[in-house]
């Protein structure tokens, strides 16, 4: 996990602050996120694939069920609904979803 700076000062590596004595603490006001943005702020290595086909019992509806109960994340009713669901949820653990349909 990382963390957004709080002050420019952050920016600013340690020996070159000791050198010229900064000492100021400069506060960046950061808006919040959506959740694409939220996304793309995480790397790749933190991506949970879910893998569905097209149609039948590896639906994609069904294989959000199957990793929202193996962890314990409630589902809704709508696919869209889970998916979003799943979406807040990865993102909160600092992880994202990639969708990946199996070939036919």
């Amino acid at each position: 996990m990382w963390t957004r700076p709080a002050t420019l000062e952050e920016l600013i590596p340690p020996e070159v602050r000791a050198r010229w004595g900064i000492k100021t603490e400069t506060p960046i006001i950061w808006t919040k996120p959506t959740l694409e943005e939220s996304e793309r702020e995480i790397a790749d290595i933190n991506t949970i694939e879910i893998v569905y086909a097209k149609k039948g019992k590896g639906s994609l509806d069904s294989r959000l069920r199957e990793y929202m109960k193996a962890n314990k994340i409630p589902t809704v009713h709508s696919e869209s609904g889970n998916l979003a669901k799943l979406r807040m949820w990865a993102v909160s653990q600092g992880k994202k979803i990639r969708l990946v349909q199996e070939k036919a």
